[in-house]
């Protein structure tokens, strides 16, 4: 299992992945989700977790999944 500093790196490392393929600044990606880009650069790395509520409003920006910003189970 992982300790919830390991899935919240996880899950940064995943978003910042995410919004480059997008092609976006974190600027963008908190404009676009109603966040501060602040926040979004916490999330990514790994100093804050989103609660599952603003996570789904990033994945919904990104047009992804919630699930494909979780850390794979392989």
């Amino acid at each position: 299992m992982l300790s919830k500093q390991r899935f919240t790196e996880i899950l940064g490392k995943n978003l910042k992945e995410a919004r480059l393929k997008k092609g976006l600044t974190q600027d963008e990606l908190a404009h676009k989700g109603g966040f501060y880009r602040t926040y979004v650069n916490l999330i990514e790395t790994a100093r804050r977790t989103p609660s599952t509520y603003s996570l789904h409003r990033l994945a919904t920006v990104l047009k992804v999944k919630v699930t494909e910003l979780y850390p794979s189970q392989g």
